[in-house]
């Protein structure tokens, strides 16, 4: 038997798992997977952006790592069926891992099975009340100075950009609508989109004193590079609901089809529909129950 015969009979699952993500990467990155949707199926063989792929690739690699000591007959991905995807799952459940890392590597498996995630069996269900991120100080937050923490969440709390939107920012980003009203052009936000996101600082004093920061950097970056123990996805929640609030009507005044009804753990509660568009928009989201789930807490 040759060399390339031995090679050909190792555990590859790794490598066709690594190749099938990439080849995905490859064709989504620098799309616009906005402009995708509007073609049916357009996004179905496409990841576009660095981080979804990078997390993609570690589920797909722990799945794998399970699948080698469970099923070491499987060494390529055409050998991967929907039953071994359900043991896996189902061992993540009796793990009592969180619903939301069953579900994340339940949606990375599907993509690079390319089927869909309602094949496999039903998981536990994403509750707001059960979501962790960025809700409450962590160790990591003691890494960073209060002045520098302080810094950088005036000018998110005010912006909501994501950590590579705000490094990207210019003085020249800064834009005023026909009522005066400032905001920032973000260029090129998640999935390649552009947007306008309204500046709204905790006071008009404060908004004022951001629109000096952008006067004053001109041509040059208003942030330098945020650092990694800085909570920037707390200060986007913030963010979110300033606008929010700022646009949000009184119940009473809102007509039933505006009115989004809450379910589940906030089963009732009533918010504005319109005013989740508007802070959708802002964030960068296209759907406002990410708004309801993950910012309006």
């Amino acid at each position: 038997m040759g060399r390339w015969d031995k090679k050909k009979q190792k555990n590859t699952l790794n490598d066709d798992i690594y190749k099938e993500l990439l080849n995905m990467y490859q064709s989504g990155k620098g799309r616009s997977r906005n402009k995708d949707k509007d073609t049916p199926g357009a996004t179905k063989n496409r990841i576009y952006s660095t981080s979804t792929y990078e997390g993609y690739k570690r589920q797909c690699r722990r799945f794998s790592k399970w699948l080698k000591k469970k099923y070491p007959e499987v060494k390529h991905l055409n050998k991967v069926k929907i039953e071994h995807v359900n043991k896996y799952l189902e061992t993540m459940i009796e793990e009592e891992l969180s619903a939301s890392s069953i579900s994340t590597a339940k949606a990375a498996i599907a993509k690079v099975l390319h089927v869909s995630s309602e094949e496999f069996i039903k998981t536990p269900e994403r509750y707001r009340k059960d979501i962790k991120r960025s809700r409450n100080a962590v160790k990591r937050d003691k890494n960073i100075s209060k002045e520098t923490e302080k810094k950088f969440a005036k000018l998110t709390s005010a912006i909501g950009g994501r950590r590579r939107e705000m490094e990207a920012l210019k003085g020249t980003d800064l834009k005023f609508n026909k009522y005066g009203v400032p905001f920032v052009y973000i260029k090129n936000g998640k999935g390649g989109k552009k947007r306008y996101a309204m500046i709204l600082g905790e006071t008009q004093e404060e908004t004022e004193e951001i629109i000096e920061i952008f006067k004053q950097a001109g041509k040059l970056n208003v942030c330098s590079k945020l650092p990694s123990a800085f909570d920037n996805h707390f200060y986007r929640g913030i963010y979110a609901k300033r606008i929010y609030n700022r646009f949000a009507r009184p119940e009473e005044s809102i007509p039933d089809k505006q009115k989004y009804i809450m379910r589940k753990d906030r089963a009732g509660e009533v918010l504005d529909r319109r005013a989740m568009e508007i802070t959708s928009r802002n964030l960068g989201h296209n759907r406002i129950d990410v708004i309801a789930r993950h910012y309006l807490y």
